[in-house]
């Protein structure tokens, strides 16, 4: 089962974990979000009107497994709520609209799912919600072709409704990771960085030959679980070697002699207990 943090800060945000414990302080400020016809008109799970009972029903409803209700804070106070698992959905009370506060905590709840292997996200939305469906599509879900009904309960009927999916291997390519190691950063390896490999000298290990790099690169590619193939770039930028890190063995390589001598150690302790550590400092 993916890890997912109970406490993510984000600088401006706080999410943290909406329980029984917190319904009571919680119950008006959800309440009274939910009520607003401009959130919980676009809540399909969600009852009107929302009161204690419907509290606990969401909260049954996120007492899953793999299932992570966060409430969003902002200077203290609560002002929206999201759940995350193979499903996505969220609210945001108005008067915080526009602020790109949504944006914000769910960039760090998708960030905290893959940073572990998880599968894709699915998050269904009202073919006339043209906010969340552009925050969708900013954040790099893609759009499914065929179209499907959804029952809302708080207007006690099917309402029509698209589905945006999101692959790790799609977070990940769009908002790639870099380690720092010791004056170093490790970038995960794209085929634009072809030209890198091809500077390898020869040496023993995991290293493919001229006609096959693409294929390596491929086959290698960061992909969010605990390995892959990185660029080395040092202080300069220049890209000075590559670490794979894959089935729990770690190879380096330097395209200089000079620099295999004078960071090949640093990398190699680095990455002595995988990538996992580093991705999640």
């Amino acid at each position: 089962m993916p890890h997912f943090p109970d406490l993510i800060d984000t600088g401006g945000l706080r999410l943290r974990p909406l329980t029984r414990a917190d319904i009571d302080t919680d119950i008006d400020t959800i309440a009274r979000q939910l009520r607003d016809p401009r959130v919980g008109r676009w809540l399909a799970a969600v009852a009107q009107p929302f009161g204690a009972a419907e509290a606990k029903a969401l909260l049954d409803h996120a007492d899953q497994d793999d299932v992570h209700l966060r409430g969003i804070e902002r200077d203290g106070k609560l002002v929206g709520c999201l759940c995350i698992g193979a499903t996505l959905w969220y609210w945001l009370a108005p008067e915080q609209f526009a602020q790109g506060i949504m944006r914000q905590a769910l960039t760090a709840a998708i960030a905290a799912r893959f940073a572990t292997p998880a599968p894709p996200i699915t998050a269904t939305c009202h073919e006339d919600n043209a906010a969340s469906r552009a925050l969708l599509q900013r954040l790099g879900f893609g759009l499914s072709p065929a179209r499907r009904r959804m029952f809302f309960h708080g207007t006690g009927r099917a309402e029509p409704c698209r589905d945006y999916i999101l692959a790790p291997e799609q977070w990940h390519l769009l908002r790639p990771p870099a380690i720092d190691i010791a004056g170093l950063t490790l970038h995960p390896a794209r085929q634009t960085d072809m030209a890198v490999l091809a500077r390898v000298p020869s040496a023993p290990g995991p290293w493919p030959d001229g006609a096959t790099l693409a294929g390596f690169i491929e086959t290698h590619r960061f992909r969010g679980a605990g390995h892959g193939l990185f660029v080395i770039r040092d202080g300069n930028r220049r890209d000075i070697g590559l670490a794979l890190v894959h089935a729990g063995e770690t190879a380096v390589c330097f395209v200089s002699a000079e620099d295999d001598s004078r960071h090949r150690t640093h990398v190699e302790a680095a990455l002595a207990h995988g990538l996992t550590p580093l991705l999640n400092p």
